[in-house]
């Protein structure tokens, strides 16, 4: 047989095979036909939610915190779902007014972030180019945080954001990482009408241009008391205010630097947090900022970190200043805070809320006891709470013993004293409500049995470890 005779019955061949499968082929794409339509008929439940609540869900994928995201992270991963997803996501401005700005060089595909973000393209991964992509997008950002080194802060006051508009800012954030040099102040922002919190990390008020007085809440980290009193200075309108230091000198951070300010009063402030440094929690706060400050407004003091707490500078502060003081917090990160039951407990006639954690079982003692039977001491407290209570351990297995009072002594000596004052000892307030933390849930029962009376007859009263109470 030739190779052309060959050929021609291949062709017939191939020819009669396929019009055997056609109508099988056929039959295919109608099965394919009706499964696609059938997956084109099926809601899915959480498509036909409102877009508002959709929405909603999707503001609650966020961090708590602001930070860096990734396209694998929300809000950018939520618009690579489905179409639908998409458009919320993108009609969302909650989900898009935040960008947090740190170390750029080194976030993953910067560009298509920013692309998305800001609706641009970078033209190359660098601060610079970055910071000019958010200066054309100024207008539109309610929050705004910036981590950089001091080269670059004193760049911005050239040529990056310096007569930028930024209308919408409530919330500008700056860390400086190797502090400002000595050139002039930088002027960061302008025309800010709704600014009103700062939060500053290693940089004083005065490396920047800002209107300051117009802010009500502000934070200064790795502060010296000259700084704390500089921003009270610039700052008249503040209500709420965090200041965070350490002691880098006996010599260099304590009164002496913060002679040029004499005593600041404040009378506007109502809500004063002092921390010890969140970077050298081996260093107390140094600043002795109590006894540099007047503030006859505040309302809310609170004593956290590593800071030091002084019942001599509290109480000095409190013959100062005479503010109506209502609640007072003293949060260390670890180990007790020895708080002496001393004048400041005597001086604090208006407390309503008293809120301590890891406590000295030698202050727990003496406070319960004090207060069950003496009327001068914290006559309206209505709030009382010991949080991160010490957990019961075998003693013999202790290296060194604990300071802090353990959850079972707490519960022991509190119980006739918080019946007294929720029964109403004569010259004082009803104790409304009593709360105990720990991060073991293992109580004995004849220890819960008083506030579990209490709690029946009224008394809000919670024990336990974060979730539900035991009582």
């Amino acid at each position: 047989m030739s190779i052309a005779a060959g050929l021609r019955t291949q062709v017939i061949n191939l020819t009669a095979a396929i019009s055997f499968l056609e109508p099988l082929l056929d039959a295919v794409r109608t099965r394919l036909q009706d499964v696609q339509n059938q997956l084109d008929s099926i809601v899915y439940p959480v498509l036909t939610l409102p877009p508002e609540m959709t929405s909603e869900i999707f503001i609650h994928c966020l961090p708590s915190e602001p930070e860096i995201v990734f396209p694998d992270d929300a809000p950018l991963l939520l618009t690579r779902v489905c179409r639908a997803w998409r458009q919320i996501a993108i009609s969302t401005p909650a989900l898009w007014a935040t960008f947090v700005a740190e170390e750029t060089d080194s976030i993953p595909r910067l560009a298509e972030i920013a692309k998305t973000w800001l609706k641009r393209n970078l033209p190359e991964h660098s601060f610079n180019s970055f910071m000019k992509t958010l200066r054309r997008h100024s207008r539109e950002m309610r929050s705004l945080e910036l981590q950089m080194d001091g080269q670059d802060f004193e760049d911005m006051n050239a040529h990056v954001l310096k007569d930028s508009d930024f209308p919408m800012l409530q919330k500008l954030s700056i860390d400086i990482d190797d502090g400002p040099g000595d050139s002039a102040a930088v002027v960061m922002v302008d025309n800010v009408p709704l600014l009103h919190e700062v939060v500053m990390i290693a940089a004083a008020p005065s490396f920047v241009v800002l209107p300051w007085q117009q802010l009500t809440k502000f934070t200064g980290e790795l502060y010296e008391a000259k700084h704390c009193l500089e921003a009270l200075c610039v700052m008249p309108n503040l209500l709420e205010c965090g200041f965070s230091a350490f002691k880098y000198d006996v010599m260099e951070d304590g009164p002496s630097d913060a002679g040029q300010f004499g005593t600041v009063s404040h009378r506007n402030i109502e809500h004063l947090t002092l921390s010890g440094s969140t970077f050298y929690t081996d260093r107390p706060f140094g600043g002795h900022i109590l006894t540099l400050i007047i503030l006859p407004a505040l309302q809310t003091l609170e004593f956290s970190g590593n800071y030091g707490f002084d019942a001599e500078e509290l109480d000095s502060f409190l013959r100062h200043s005479s503010p109506p003081l209502r609640k007072l917090a003293v949060c260390p990160l670890e180990g007790g805070i020895e708080v002496r039951l001393s004048k400041p407990f005597r001086n604090l006639t208006r407390l309503v809320e008293l809120e301590i954690s890891r406590p000295v079982g030698t202050f727990v003692s003496g406070f319960l006891a004090v207060l069950s039977c003496d009327s001068s001491v914290l006559p309206q407290l209505q709030k009382l709470a010991f949080l991160g209570c010490h957990i019961p351990e075998n003693e013999e297995d202790d290296i060194e013993p604990k300071l802090e009072a353990n959850v079972d002594e707490i519960l022991r000596h509190a119980a006739e004293p918080i019946t007294k004052r929720w029964a109403i000892l004569p010259g004082c307030a009803q104790l409304q409500s009593f709360c105990v933390t720990s991060e073991s849930s293992a109580y004995f029962e004849e220890d819960l049995l008083p506030f579990r009376e209490l709690k029946n007859s009224g008394m809000d009263v919670y024990i336990g470890t974060g979730g539900p109470s035991v009582v």
